[in-house]
């Protein structure tokens, strides 16, 4: 049964109370106008006790923004959203459409740096991101005592003479509640083995993020990603103010899963004080053997100011190099992997210690 405003509720005493549901949760369909946003596809997501998302369905059916009684917990780029039609796969050209936001979906045949792969050039966190969703479903429906809001869709890469990956996305979250559920599933279509590289991102921003901001997460083992991050590995739980001059920092993390299989890490702010009390947190959640890396992107230089927390299947160097190391994973004619990954609001310093205390020791 959902709880808002305070109190449980049944779903006869909501419906007596209501003549639509719309009144308390509702997912509302869209499209943007202006600029290079013109015409893309937007569903409106209101949770019923004060969480809102966004989801473009012609963007991968990421999400482009997450607030929380009118507090927004995810960073927006410089880009805004961009089109699928603007998109440039070469080299770092995909910085050029990159509008952060709560989830930028990186895959499916590569990420990380670009790199030229026998003959192929493959452009930075791949093509995934600016692909148009097909048959789309949203909307909301009683599940039991449950009122469930959701939408599913369909991203298609392929190339002919080349792979054929068909990625089905189901996003929901029940009414009351404060975590986003993302089901995800690969499969090859195609007629031979595939790369299969995929990387979740998800940007904590502004007001979250701040001086005093910190990532908790419960480490096996850390990695910078280069010598340059190698400097910054005493704090890279800690975030400064916008820095002028400044160069990304990038850790590859071996999280400790629980006796669930199920690893967690959350970008804090316990001294952000909100018109609803103090302290507020982003919290990410996903399975260790689907996602076996979590990498960090630490970025803190003025307007470009967010810190990613990113479970991936790989890590960010590209496929030629994930290929090097032995740890490019790769999906057969017919097979099909599946993703699950959830992102949850953390509300008041109790939530946040909690979550940290019910950490893998």
């Amino acid at each position: 049964m959902p709880t808002l405003f305070g109190r449980t509720w049944t779903r006869d005493e909501l419906l007596r109370y209501t003549g639509s549901m719309d009144q308390v949760a509702s997912v509302t369909a869209s499209r943007l106008d202006g600029g290079r946003a013109d015409g893309v596809r937007a569903l409106d997501f209101r949770c019923g006790d004060g969480m809102r998302f966004t989801l473009l369905p012609d963007l991968c059916l990421d999400i482009s923004s997450l607030d929380y009684r009118g507090v927004p917990l995810v960073w927006s780029s410089r880009n805004g959203v961009v089109g699928p039609q603007y998109y440039d796969s070469r080299g770092s050209e995909w910085l050029r459409s990159f509008f952060g936001g709560l989830l930028t979906t990186c895959g499916l045949t590569q990420v990380g740096q670009p790199c030229d792969d026998n003959g192929e050039q493959l452009g930075l966190h791949g093509r995934i991101g600016s692909t148009p969703a097909q048959h789309v479903t949203a909307g909301a429906a009683w599940e039991g005592d449950e009122y469930v809001l959701s939408a599913s869709g369909e991203m298609r890469e392929s190339k002919v003479y080349g792979e054929d990956l068909t990625l089905t996305r189901r996003i929901w979250v029940r009414m009351g509640e404060r975590t986003i559920h993302l089901h995800d599933r690969v499969e090859n279509r195609g007629n031979s083995v595939s790369p299969l590289m995929i990387l979740y991102h998800c940007n904590a921003g502004f007001p979250l993020l701040g001086p005093d901001a910190r990532l908790i997460v419960a480490d096996e083992h850390i990695e910078p990603k280069d010598d340059h991050s190698r400097q910054g590995l005493s704090e890279h739980t800690r975030f400064a103010p916008p820095q002028d001059g400044w160069r990304e920092q990038n850790y590859w993390h071996q999280v400790k899963a629980d006796a669930g299989g199920w690893c967690r890490a959350a970008t804090v702010n316990e001294a952000l004080d909100v018109p609803f009390g103090r302290g507020l947190g982003l919290a990410v959640r996903w399975r260790k053997n689907q996602l076996w890396n979590m990498v960090q992107w630490k970025q803190i230089g003025a307007g470009d100011y967010v810190a990613a927390m990113e479970p991936a299947n790989c890590h960010t160097l590209g496929r030629v190099r994930e290929r090097e190391l032995g740890t490019l994973q790769s999906i057969a004619p017919g097979e099909a992997r599946e993703f699950d990954v959830e992102f949850s609001v953390l509300v008041g310093g109790e939530e946040i210690r909690a979550f940290e205390a019910s950490q893998p020791a």
